[in-house]
């Protein structure tokens, strides 16, 4: 098992550093269709299904970017939706997922008429962060790197 130190190190040198880091993100990326598994079935789950809520947010779209140069390497997961059928610029992930949702105050949907409601936090955090799978996936992906840079 290989260290990320040395395929730093090994990779400076390779010629065709571009394919092995290409490699290497599509490597750690492939947890991502589990992780959005997760995240949408934790959304349906906690949050309230009354109204909604948790059918909406758990069609929500998750993307990787994967970072692999400088002291923030890693891999960042996001979250998008447009808003509510009716318009509602008020959703907000993450703040839905740090456990407030705005929602309407007797049905009036103007300006003031708004207010905070409290919902269970983590939906999208919790799933997202199980260490095992992202380590798994960085650890192979950087054994095949080191493989590959020293097969030439």
């Amino acid at each position: 098992m290989g260290s990320l130190d040395d395929l730093i190190r090994d990779l400076r040198r390779f010629e065709q550093r571009r394919e092995v880091t290409n490699a290497l993100a599509r490597e750690i990326r492939k947890p991502v269709p589990g992780a959005r598994k997760a995240i949408r079935a934790r959304a349906k789950s906690t949050l309230p299904s009354r109204g909604g809520l948790g059918l909406w947010v758990s069609k929500l779209s998750v993307t990787a970017k994967v970072k692999l140069q400088g002291r923030a390497a890693g891999v960042t997961l996001k979250g998008r939706r447009k808003g509510f059928p009716d318009k509602n610029p008020k959703v907000d992930l993450r703040r839905i997922d740090q456990g407030r949702v705005a929602a309407p105050s007797w049905g009036r949907r103007r300006a003031g008429d708004w207010h905070f409601q409290n919902v269970p936090p983590g939906f999208f955090s919790a799933p997202s962060t199980e260490v095992d799978q992202w380590r798994d996936a960085a650890l192979r992906a950087v054994d095949q790197a080191l493989e590959v840079i020293r097969r030439g």
